[in-house]
């Protein structure tokens, strides 16, 4: 009956699907890309309340470098005992730091350039020796032929602009005062890599769709094919995200991944149906009509727990502790079962309207592959033992790699050589110092005492020596600017001095009104994974011990006040160091993290949705092994070969359950095996089935290769690591799953009574 519904009223279906998709096409468009490092974490993460703090107490954490070459910066006397900066230099770096000042999203007040600040120091030998050492690595290269401005950017809640316009305006003033001046720092690397994910994104996505449009043109010789699998792609696209829109939802870096995965499920999908439906229309001669409601008859079951089973395991991604993470398990979900609602609507009219609906063509390989899929199941059910000890070695030669997978958070390495990110990046870090920047954040105790800051001078001097120990750190810290010369009185009177020159300066590493203070860290960015993972874990070490034996120690020479108000400072907890440094450096880990718990989700869901399906908990079982066989293949290779996880293919586990297409293998062996045995079921899915997966996948592949030529590495990966993921499928599904059945099936009667002479 509902078949028949579908094809008296495929004409208004097509109709509602068309209409439906214009309507979306607007809201769509409005769909909003939530560019924040911090969403990666759980709200209660340690790492982001301390940088939330941070930013409350100091006006913010983010810096954007301009570095450039500079001609005659330095002036020094004849005699060689006085350095000033010269004033063609000064007046350039005043032009721009006026330019940049005066750009939305920059906190004005906490620019830092060189010619300022030297304004405001006593103009005498030992004190500009100082502070122009003080300033080296940050906003005058070793070389003193580089200078750089530090701005510091407003709170993203507190700018009427965007990060995205912030970042290009500085851009364009550079372009247009200092042409090659280089910009780096951690907030111009995040945003490059959100536009980046956009916008190749976006070009791609339409670059793959072009492709497949071609391949399934070649495999399907007829526009008409090419229209109706596409347009359930766009559809379903489209439709999910102006969804999307509706109930307030964002895209993140993790869904971005939506259009492509979508892609995926709705050409394996089609591709299957309209397969079948050749085959009906070829080998039955069925009319158009006779071939859409069998074809529909015969495969609503297989497509239906295909799209549920795949559902499932998106859905199983919700107990990660990650808000983007579980968005795009919700994104996921509805556009999976959007793609079966797309499928419902157009599919009919595109097998039977029209007074003369063309056959779907045949690849002219095709009858080579028939041969060749027959001879595979031939092999594997004449050498069933000889196949598994293959399969077996495969998955043992594999394995190792999963427990040596590197984790990669270098975030010059998501760029290609020639971006200029990355060139900027080089500069920066070679002519200037590290551009990787966090702090040590503290209490202090109020009043601010003598001792105390002779304590942080102790953790400073902890800290700088670390360098010596081979770990690569700049320390800029508040006792820094109070020792400049000349050194007049306790820390405290110096501190005041100081201020009342430079209190925009101090402002940057001490709050007074909040009572917090601050040691900033500056870090190489082209380090590997490990190096900055110790190099967190050794200034947390420092931190930690400094603070404990301070709360340990009692000094004879403090008075019970300051005593007091140094176990009040200590009170909040021990201090760590924290920033987007080390938000980066745990992005992939985070990620990572809960995983397991996911993948171990979406691995019971697959096997509850087949036992279901299939009524058979056997079935449900063996289901398992062909999704997990190629995520294991492929991510076992590469760890054996030293490839790195990087954000492209952290999820690429998760994502890859239920691509397989064992619902339909399952679906014809089940179906044939009481009148063909073991061996006739095995031949009959393998020619049937395995020819649409065979045809499927090439065109996915095809299509997201285009993906390896983005500007963004982790896309490249992304495309990559799917690709032969979906290659790895192919395995499972044509020679692991009928294995699997030829193991565990017992002939059935009918069979073996027939088959005996």
């Amino acid at each position: 009956m509902f078949i028949d519904r579908l094809s008296d009223f495929k004409n208004w279906l097509l109709a509602f699907a068309a209409l439906l998709v214009l309507v979306s096409i607007p809201v769509a468009s409005r769909l909003s890309f939530d560019q924040t490092i911090e969403s990666f974490f759980p709200p209660n993460n340690e790492d982001i309340r301390i940088l939330r703090q941070t930013r409350q107490d100091f006006g913010g954490d983010e810096f954007v470098i301009v570095a450039w070459p500079q001609g005659n910066l330095i002036h020094t006397n004849p005699d060689g005992d006085f350095a000033e900066l010269s004033e063609a230099a000064a007046a350039k770096i005043t032009a721009l730091a006026d330019e940049f000042a005066m750009l939305e999203g920059i906190d004005a007040e906490r620019t830092r350039d060189l010619a300022s600040l030297l304004q405001k120091s006593p103009r005498n030998r030992n004190t500009r020796r100082a502070m122009l050492k003080l300033f080296e690595g940050v906003l005058l290269g070793p070389d003193q032929a580089t200078t750089a401005i530090v701005l510091q950017l407003k709170p993203a809640d507190q700018s009427a602009v965007s990060r995205n316009e912030t970042i290009r305006s500085i851009h364009d003033v550079a372009a247009r005062l200092q042409p090659d001046a280089a910009i780096a720092g951690e907030p111009v690397q995040i945003q490059e890599m959100f536009d980046l994910v956009e916008r190749d994104g976006n070009v791609l996505y339409i670059a793959s769709l072009a492709v497949l449009s071609l391949m399934l043109l070649i495999i399907f010789r007829h526009v008409r094919w090419v229209l109706a699998s596409i347009g359930i792609v766009i559809g379903s696209v489209t439709c999910t995200r102006a969804l999307l829109v509706v109930v307030g939802s964002q895209l993140s870096m993790v869904s971005s991944m939506l259009n492509s995965l979508v892609t995926i499920i709705a050409i394996s999908t089609t591709t299957h149906i309209i397969v079948h439906y050749r085959e009906l229309r070829i080998q039955d001669q069925l009319d158009a009509d006779a071939a859409m409601k069998r074809t529909f008859r015969e495969l609503w079951h297989p497509v239906f727990w295909t799209v549920v089973t795949i559902a499932v395991g998106f859905a199983a991604l919700l107990v990660s502790d990650i808000i983007p993470v579980r968005s795009f398990a919700i994104m996921m979900t509805v556009g999976t079962l959007m793609v079966l609602l797309l499928i419902l609507l157009v599919m009919p009219a595109a097998f039977a309207s029209g007074s003369q609906v063309p056959v779907p063509g045949r690849v002219r390989l095709e009858g080579r592959l028939d041969t060749l899929l027959d001879r595979m199941a031939h092999y594997i059910d004449r050498h069933p033992v000889a196949t598994t000890i293959i399969c077996l070695v495969l998955t043992f030669a594999t394995a190792p790699g999963l427990f040596v997978m590197q984790v990669e958070t270098d975030f010059s390495r998501n760029f290609r050589e020639s971006s200029p990110i990355l060139r900027s990046l080089k500069f920066v870090e070679s002519h200037l110092g590290p551009a990787g920047t966090w702090d040590v954040s503290f209490d202090v105790p109020e009043p601010l005492n003598n001792e105390f800051l002779e304590q942080t001078r102790q953790l400073t001097d902890k800290l700088k020596a670390l360098r010596d120990d081979g770990v690569p750190l700049d320390v800029l810290s508040l006792n820094d600017a109070i020792d400049v010369p000349p050194r007049l009185g306790p820390p405290v009177k110096r501190l005041d001095q100081v201020t009342r020159r430079q209190k925009d300066l101090v402002d940057s590493f001490y709050n007074n009104q909040r009572h917090r203070m601050r040691i900033v860290l500056r870090s190489p960015e082209q380090q590997s994974t490990e190096k900055k993972l110790q190099q967190i874990a050794r200034v947390r070490g420092v931190v930690a011990e400094h603070f404990r034996s301070i709360a340990d120690r009692k000094s004879p020479d403090t008075d019970d006040a300051a005593k007091e108000g140094d176990k009040a400072a200590l009170s909040a907890g021990t201090p760590t160091a924290s920033g987007l440094f080390v938000l980066m450096a745990r992005i992939i880990d985070s990620l990572l993290a809960d995983q397991m718990k996911s993948f171990l989700g979406a691995s019971i869901g697959t096997v509850i949705c087949m036992a279901i399906a299939f009524r058979s908990l056997r079935i449900g079982i063996i289901s398992l092994v062909p999704n997990v066989f190629p995520i294991a293949l492929v991510t076992g290779s590469m760890g054996l070969l030293q490839i790195p996880v990087n954000i492209g293919t952290a999820m690429i586990a998760s994502v890859s359950m239920g691509f397989t297409c064992s619902v339909h293998y399952f679906e014809v062996f089940q179906r044939t095996l009481p009148t063909l045995g073991v061996s006739g079921a095995l031949q009959a899915a393998q020619s049937g089935v395995g020819k649409a997966v065979v045809l499927a996948h090439i065109a996915l592949v095809a299509g997201f290769m285009v993906l390896t030529v983005s500007e963004f590495i982790p896309l490249v990966y992304f495309g990559a690591i799917l690709s032969l993921s979906m290659i790895g499928g192919l395995i499972s599904d044509l020679v692991l799953l009928p294995l699997l059945l030829r193991w565990t099936t017992r002939p059935p009667k009918k069979a073996d009574t027939a088959a005996a002479p």
